[in-house]
């Protein structure tokens, strides 16, 4: 684990945001920015409940936890099946007294040329991306109190149509809507709907590709920042936008994505 906040700084900053003791759950927790952002939330003191649709990987995640000192619980279930996140979010609240926010991180792609691909996995990236992320944001509402916080994650590719991701792209451009949409429907609420948007970032699943140091120049020539991304550098950003004391920061995709998305 690589942390861009020193050890001896956790809990200053998450006191300082407002996170310290605050219950968040965040899907997609098994591995890459998912389970970045749960251990790190966690590590600035927030009480962390993880969602995967594989109890055995979560469990790695709950190894890493413990290792880490960070407050956490573990719930497998699919983010597409409305009545599975609603037994979630009931049972985080009676786990950990409460629920302040959820990070709808749960995503998957399905890479290959649109005239070519199967109307099924289309659809199975569309359910998982969108309806997933709907499910699971409207499942915590209903638990969210006043100063409560949905992200939602999204990508630079919802700005530019990157060649054979044709659903992927779709999926994340509608979730930037879709945050627009509740930001406006939930703010009277006091619950505030943004969304965090990574550049490409190396995870576990897309480790060989970037082994390749012919794909890996093909795909930095595209980021100004010029290299890949950190899971961990996704952190801060979503703590930031979790932040109760960002009362008036509503609707808003934060493209952390080294200039990718230009």
């Amino acid at each position: 684990m690589t942390s861009f906040v020193p050890a001896d700084q956790h809990s200053a900053l998450g006191s300082a945001l407002g996170l310290a003791g605050r219950t968040v759950v965040v899907t997609g927790a098994t591995s890459g920015i998912g389970q970045a952002v749960a251990l790190g939330l966690g590590r600035l003191g927030m009480r962390v409940a993880g969602v995967g649709r594989r109890a055995e990987a979560l469990e790695k995640t709950s190894a890493a936890a413990a290792e880490q000192g960070v407050t956490f619980s573990a719930h497998a279930a699919d983010v597409t099946d409305e009545e599975a996140m609603a037994a979630v979010m009931a049972d985080v609240v009676a786990q950990h007294g409460g629920l302040d926010a959820v990070v709808a991180n749960a995503g998957i792609a399905h890479v290959e040329p649109a005239a070519d691909m199967p109307i099924a996995a289309f659809r199975s990236v569309l359910d998982t991306n969108v309806t997933g992320a709907f499910i699971t944001a409207r499942a915590a509402y209903r638990h969210l109190g006043r100063g409560g916080a949905v992200v939602f994650t999204s990508s630079s590719f919802a700005r530019r149509g990157f060649t054979d991701w044709s659903p992927y792209n779709a999926s994340k451009a509608a979730v930037g809507m879709l945050v627009e949409t509740l930001a406006q429907e939930w703010a009277g609420q006091g619950v505030r709907v943004n969304a965090l948007a990574p550049a490409a970032t190396l995870t576990d699943v897309n480790r060989s590709l970037f082994e390749d140091p012919e794909f890996t120049a093909g795909v930095v020539a595209g980021i100004p920042g010029g290299r890949i991304m950190d899971t961990e550098e996704f952190v801060l950003p979503a703590a930031f936008l979790l932040s109760p004391h960002n009362e008036m920061l509503l609707g808003q995709t934060l493209f952390v994505d080294g200039g990718q998305s230009l």
